[in-house]
């Protein structure tokens, strides 16, 4: 644009007749708007005014009705005491003959709870309250409430029922005195507008207390109701004011009753919930307002239209000046204009509406989108290439169409043509009239910017609830993994509470309450773990991990479940040659957990689930694949849910699932950690016949313990294996060939007793024989039974997927040498063999209590725990290593003890933080701020639930050595004091 030669040929302006009418058109209307206005502000004003009168006027009334309140109910206070302390009937009669006296009361009642009453005269009957009583004057509270009693008008009753006894025979509850309504309305009276101002006392639902209206209205008994019957309101603005009420508000609004406007002013009282309510004609108080307004309102409008008249001259006499002044700003806006649009992020564009001629193109355009102003100028469909991806729609006409005065706005992707780089931009398109011709202005913004902070913001708030989801599915479904060690921990307890007297089996129903409580440990430490769910992640942590006691801990945690459903369990493991592997047996744990758990609460009694273990070739050295089905014949699922099984909060709806329990979240939580362990999950089902799962996961091997030894004094000889189900027979037979024998198999009972005689007969006798305890044509103990009928000593071994104490001793006496647990694996026929022949070593018993290198004997510790189970607990396991335990109940007693004792006469303190009278943070402070060096610097270890990170910081800040979280693992807590008693 040219802005030099803008303003060649312009003809000086010469203001007509017409300029001069617009002028004064314009005036004038400013003028009379101005007086509109005026007066608006005018009756605003008076409104205000009239309502903030009507409102003191009113809140005046309130406070004469709520002493009138606390006077009467003082009273009531006084006489109840008096009447408490006098006895005879006639000293009562005169007393309260005398208060009437002096207060000017109606009625004077003795007043039980259900409303019926007795008079002083002996006069009885029912006070009809429009209140139910009963609840306050039993709770000892004051009550002010409407009564109607048949021959008398409506009464204001107070009653307290602070005076109760018997009088004339009459057991009453409280007392009470009576009012006429007439007596309250001459307190209310406002004379300030001649009696010509109604009051109401009201509850929020509209009920009348007390009544101080007109007489064209009758009795008011509902003030809403007057409201329905003589105004214009709607029944929601009925009820938006009876919310009000409600709230205890406090304001004025008009309303129009009976087509005559009235000031409605209302308040709360702070008698009960009551609201004073107060009702003003409009032209009433209005009246000397009025007046005032209209002398105001003619004075000001003489006023105006005196400065109209100077200011038209004025305006007249200006005005050529000022065009003059607007050529020089138009020259000043246009250079301005130039100079913004090189420092904004939006092209402006004016196009010809007939020709598509760019008369006016922003010098922004080059910096933005890669063109030149002279090309735009030149070709405006040049702005096609911006998007060379859409070809199609690059020549279409986006303005054909918008007419004067009227807008469009899209959104486009765009290519920078000097830098190649995407970019997006916001396109408003107006249509506009320039002298007579219709023009497109358009205003190109660059939002390239905000749609990537927008982007950003949007990822981080998906991350934000992506943590959160995460951390409300992992708490939920901890309910559900955590009742099914429990569940193993309380049934194998009463199993050894009702055999304590077996100690063997006693011991080994200690062994699975410690394996079952090992694992819910683990469960609660990472419920703790809150940096992990935080962050949406639960890491794995690989350990040395035996598959077979994996599959053996899981059988025994949920024996209990399957025996109380009386369902038959099926677990086995096939050509596993690698049963030692590296992997997070926690959440292992977990996934078979899930599935099992589930498996079994969807099966109906006398259904199967099975657990099958077999490994493949792994793709990477030193690993393998391990395949792990569950399979149930229970209920099934739908294929259209199988779709969303492992979608968060996911259950089937049919009535059989409605009735089971459960958060939804197990599938999910189980997808998320085989995921994680890099393995795959599959689901197959049919309804009304079962599912099976099918997890695959790779794992390390642990390769030091990979040997398979032969065992020499069996190699060679004859193993029969004797099982109804042939993958298990093909697998056994596999583990007995590795070690060394020759193996045949059977799946009848019958005839393997009669392989067992032909053997014999042949001279070529079995050496071993490994029998399934359930066959279908013989069971185990009767195969068993017949073999040694024919003088066969061989050592026989029963395989049982069930626990065998209940037919041990039957088993044993038919000849039985070895049982041995279902599923199989190599290190458990190995040593059942070894066993059997008799050459394993003495099966040594794990210790409950670990070794220690030290001798703890003769050192002392102060134990501080205020829970006397803990305690007990704490004080035995330290007496069974030797210590010498003195204990305190909280830290102010625990200072005080090392305050008295001898440097050295504590070796060291385990410190309890959460305890009362003080906490174990601020007693350990204490401690370290002893005089004494000997004493303030006695070893701390803290001992305590508080297992967040931040309790670790918190002791360590406070002065604390160390950290020990409950409940107590011995191993921790003996290499802890191990650490820190070192001479």
């Amino acid at each position: 644009m040219d802005i030099k030669n803008h303003n060649k040929g312009r003809k000086k302006p010469v203001m007509g007749k017409p300029f001069q009418i617009a002028v004064f058109t314009a005036v004038l209307l400013g003028i009379v708007l101005m007086v509109f206005r005026y007066f608006g502000f005018v009756s605003k004003t008076v409104y205000e005014e009239s309502v903030s009168h009507l409102t003191e006027v009113f809140h005046q009334s309130d406070n004469m009705l709520r002493e009138l309140t606390d006077k009467n109910l003082t009273y009531l206070h006084m006489w109840g005491e008096n009447l408490q302390n006098t006895s005879s009937e006639d000293e009562i009669r005169n007393y309260i003959k005398k208060a009437q006296e002096d207060a000017g009361f109606l009625d004077f009642f003795f007043l039980s709870v259900d409303g019926d009453y007795k008079m002083a005269t002996g006069e009885t009957g029912y006070l009809g309250l429009q209140e139910n009583i009963e609840e306050e004057i039993r709770q000892g509270n004051d009550v002010i409430a409407n009564a109607a009693v048949p021959g008398k008008s409506q009464l204001l009753v107070f009653a307290t029922p602070r005076a109760h006894g018997i009088y004339q025979g009459f057991e009453y509850d409280a007392i009470a005195i009576a009012y006429e309504n007439s007596d309250i309305v001459n307190v209310l009276d406002i004379s300030v507008f001649n009696g010509d101002a109604q009051s109401f006392i009201v509850h929020p639902d509209g009920r009348v207390v007390v009544d101080h209206s007109s007489e064209s209205w009758g009795n008011v008994y509902n003030f809403f109701g007057v409201l329905r019957e003589h105004s214009d309101m709607s029944e929601k603005e009925i009820n938006e004011l009876s919310e009000k009420f409600k709230a205890g508000r406090t304001d004025a609004m008009l309303v129009n009753l009976d087509k005559e406007n009235y000031y409605l002013v209302y308040e709360k009282s702070d008698i009960q919930d009551w609201m004073f309510l107060g009702l003003v004609r409009e032209d009433i108080v209005n009246a000397s307002m009025n007046s005032l307004q209209r002398s105001t309102m003619l004075l000001v409008s003489v006023v105006v239209l005196c400065i109209a008249a100077l200011l038209i001259s004025f305006i007249i006499q200006k005005s050529r000046a000022s065009l003059r002044r607007k050529d020089t700003e138009i020259l000043y806006r246009d250079e301005l204009f130039q100079k913004l649009s090189m420092n904004v992020d939006d092209v402006f564009l004016m196009l010809d509406a007939k020709t598509y001629q760019a008369d006016y193109v922003s010098p922004n355009v080059e910096k933005l989108m890669g063109f030149t102003v002279e090309q735009i100028r030149k070709d405006i469909y040049i702005l096609g290439k911006l998007h060379p991806w859409d070809s199609e729609n690059s020549k279409k006409n986006y303005l054909e169409g918008i007419q004067t005065s009227e807008q469009q706005e899209w959104d486009f992707e765009y290519l920078h043509q000097k830098t190649g780089e995407r970019r997006w931009f916001h396109i408003v398109a107006m249509g506009s009239e320039v002298n007579r011709k219709k023009k497109y202005i358009l205003v190109m913004s660059d939002r390239t910017s905000d749609r990537n902070m927008n982007q950003a913001l949007s990822e981080a708030v998906r991350a934000a609830e992506t943590a959160n989801r995460a951390k409300s599915t992992f708490l939920s479904n901890m309910s559900h993994d955590i009742r099914t060690p429990m569940n193993a921990i309380i049934g194998f307890t009463t199993l050894a509470v009702s055999n304590i007297d077996n100690q063997k089996k006693v011991r080994d129903y200690l062994g699975k309450i410690l394996s079952s409580s090992n694992h819910l440990l683990s469960l609660i430490n990472d419920i703790l773990d809150m940096s992990r769910i935080e962050s949406g992640k639960i890491h794995l942590e690989e350990t040395e991990v035996s598959l077979s006691d994996v599959l053996h801990d899981l059988k025994t945690i949920i024996s209990g479940q399957i025996h109380a459903k009386q369902l038959e369990l099926y677990m086995d493991a096939m050509d596993v040659t690698n049963e030692d592997v590296y992997c997070d047996k926690t959440r292992l744990n977990q996934v078979l957990l899930n599935l099992l758990s589930n498996a079994i609460k969807f099966t109906p009694a006398g259904g199967t689930v099975s657990v099958r273990l077999k490994q493949y070739p792994g793709t990477v050295k030193g690993s393998e694949l391990y395949e792990i089905r569950v399979k149930d014949n229970g209920i099934g699922m739908s294929q259209e849910f199988v779709q969303k099984i492992f979608s968060p909060f996911e259950r089937e709806r049919t009535s059989t699932v409605s009735r089971t329990q459960g958060t939804g979240l197990g599938m999910a939580i189980t997808k998320n950690i085989v995921d994680m362990m890099g393995g795959t999950i599959e689901v197959r089902t049919e309804q009304g016949k079962g599912t099976e799962f099918i997890v695959r996961l790779p794992f390390r091997t642990q390769p030091e313990n990979h040997r398979i030894e032969k065992i020499a004094d069996l190699e060679g000889l004859k193993a029969l294996v004797v099982d109804d189900d042939f993958d298990t027979c093909d697998s056994v037979t596999k583990m007995l060939v590795k070690v060394g024998m020759r193996s045949e198999w059977t799946l009848s009972g019958k005839e393997a007793v009669l392989r067992a005689r032909q053997s014999m007969e042949l001279g070529d006798a079995f050496h071993a024989y490994i029998i399934d305890w359930r066959l279908p044509d013989m069971n185990g103990i009767e195969v068993t039974r017949q073999i040694r009928s024919l003088g066969d000593d061989t050592p026989i071994i029963i395989l049982t997927a069930y626990d065998w104490s209940d037919i041990e001793v039957e088993a044993r006496a038919a000849g039985v040498t070895a049982f041995c647990a279902k599923p199989l694996f190599m290190s458990d026929i190995r040593d059942t063999l070894m066993a059997a022949i008799g050459q394993s070593q003495a099966e040594q018993e794990n210790p409950v209590l670990p070794k220690t290198s030290l001798d703890f004997r003769g050192r002392c510790i102060l134990l501080v725990e205020d829970n006397e189970l803990n305690r007990e607990i704490a004080v035995e396991i330290l007496n069974e290593y030797g210590f010498l335990v003195d204990t305190a109940e909280n830290g102010a007693e625990a200072v005080e003890k090392v305050k008295r004792s001898k440097p050295g006469g504590y070796d060291l303190v385990l410190m309890d933080v959460q305890m009362p009278v003080m906490n174990g943070y601020e007693a350990t402070k204490q401690i370290r701020a002893l005089t004494d060096p000997a004493l303030s610097g006695i070893t701390i270890l803290a001992m305590t639930a508080n297992a967040f990170d931040e309790d670790k910081k918190k002791a360590l800040e406070c002065g604390m050595n160390g950290f020990l979280s409950k409940p107590i693992v011995i191993e921790e807590l003996i290499s802890t004091l191990q650490n820190n008693l070192v001479d």
